[in-house]
């Protein structure tokens, strides 16, 4: 299916993980991807060996918020419009709040709350021009509590809600922002879990009893984007882990 042919994407976080997985979907579709992430990887090239558009990748850290300002002028010179932004970047930031710095605890808003603010104030005129859409990766961790994760859990925890104020305020701009909050997927952020941990998820916390795909995330992430009337929600995708009750 090419039915996205002329469509212009931008992804943050896009070399590994959900961003890539996104980012091949959106490739398989015939759109045109601006990718960016901290680090190139060898996955970027087979993903621009079966684009049939465009497949551009910057190094970008989106904790600076000139690698926010950086990107709406390389959209701009690339694409002239933006149609699909997706926010995947971001890390994991662990620990009790005994256990932060002050720096720690800042470098968490950088990378998750004040890159989304930087980096959707350089996109909106991009946005604005077709009636684009944005996607923001949230987490289960920002819906519900979980252990040793303050700053991870609030920076996620403010982002679908920045996802229905940013929509509220443009929707009469037909620019819409949804978010997702994944679960457990196989992914590298899950892949320094202890095994018995990850054992102690599949079987007393996932109700399916299974971990996700950055596939299954990337899946909803694109009908999401591209379903012109869906707008300011956040939709988990998490094997049932939020709705469980015992």
């Amino acid at each position: 299916m090419s039915d996205l042919i002329g469509k212009a994407a931008l992804i943050t976080g896009g070399t590994s993980g959900i961003g890539l997985a996104t980012a091949e979907r959106l490739a398989d579709r015939g759109a045109d991807l601006l990718v960016a992430a901290r680090t190139p990887k060898p996955e970027f090239e087979a993903l621009v060996a079966r684009a049939s558009g465009k497949a551009e990748f910057v190094v970008a850290d989106l904790s600076d918020p000139d690698a926010s300002a950086m990107l709406g002028k390389e959209a701009q010179r690339l694409f002239e419009r933006l149609d699909f932004v997706v926010h995947s970047a971001g890390g994991n930031v662990p620990g009790k709040i005994e256990d932060l710095t002050a720096e720690a605890w800042m470098h968490a808003f950088d990378v998750h709350v004040h890159s989304t603010f930087h980096l959707f104030r350089a996109c909106l005129p991009l946005l604005r021009a077709k009636g684009g859409s944005v996607m923001l990766l949230s987490s289960v961790a920002g819906l519900r509590g979980c252990p040793n994760s303050v700053a991870y859990q609030t920076v996620k925890g403010a982002l679908p809600q920045m996802a229905r104020a940013l929509a509220r305020d443009h929707a009469a701009e037909d620019v819409r922002v949804n978010c997702v909050a994944p679960g457990v997927i196989r992914t590298p952020f899950h892949a320094a879990m202890p095994e018995d941990v990850r054992l102690n998820n599949i079987e007393n916390r996932i109700p399916l009893k299974r971990e996700g795909t950055p596939d299954d995330v990337a899946s909803l992430i694109v009908e999401m984007l591209t379903n012109r009337f869906i707008t300011g929600e956040c939709f988990a995708v998490d094997g049932g882990m939020t709705m469980r009750i015992a």
